[in-house]
């Protein structure tokens, strides 16, 4: 969003929300313009709506991302619904068809399938000890996926960097 957009939806949100001492001065708007300037415009408004739609108080940086996020990336699958797909993707393609099976599935439980390995779902005499795995593991992969989308994209390109610098100067040390 530009800063013209980000003058409007700041209007906005002081506007919903005017008991509230949002923003007082120009350091405070440098911030949330930081942090909520990459999300387009249109998504932001949205997530704004929605918000003061549903809820008494004003909104935090975090929860206007996480509603932007929403919008933008959609709600990742309960992981019940995901286990039910992995089910019916085991009945219907078996260990043989292996490569169709993981085909039909989305990306994120795919990637759970994979840790857990798909011959052991499909072999398992405890389907219940399986399922209880793929639930940790789902939940575990949704939460990080969630947590990376909500994620300016400037402070995800940053924190990749400094993962990368601190490998080189770990490997630099050994």
């Amino acid at each position: 969003m530009t800063k013209k957009e980000f003058s409007v939806f700041i209007a906005a949100l002081k506007t919903f929300y005017p008991r509230e001492q949002l923003l007082p001065n120009q350091q405070a708007m440098g911030l949330w313009f930081q942090m909520l300037g990459d999300i387009p415009y249109q998504v932001a408004e949205a997530a704004l709506q929605k918000w003061v739609a549903t809820n008494k108080f004003s909104p935090t940086i975090a929860e206007i991302r996480e509603i932007a996020s929403s919008i933008q990336h959609g709600d990742v699958p309960d992981w019940g619904d995901a286990w039910e797909t992995v089910r019916d993707a085991v009945q219907r393609f078996g260990w043989y068809r292996q490569e169709e099976a993981m085909a039909s599935l989305d990306e994120l439980t795919r990637e759970c399938v994979r840790r857990i390995g798909f011959e052991r779902i499909c072999h398992s005499e405890e389907p219940a000890l399986e399922r209880a795995n793929f639930r940790m593991v789902y939940e575990t992969m949704a939460q990080r996926r969630k947590t990376q989308e909500q994620l300016p994209t400037g402070l995800a390109t940053l924190i990749g960097q400094i993962r990368d610098n601190l490998m080189i100067e770990e490997v630099k040390n050994e």
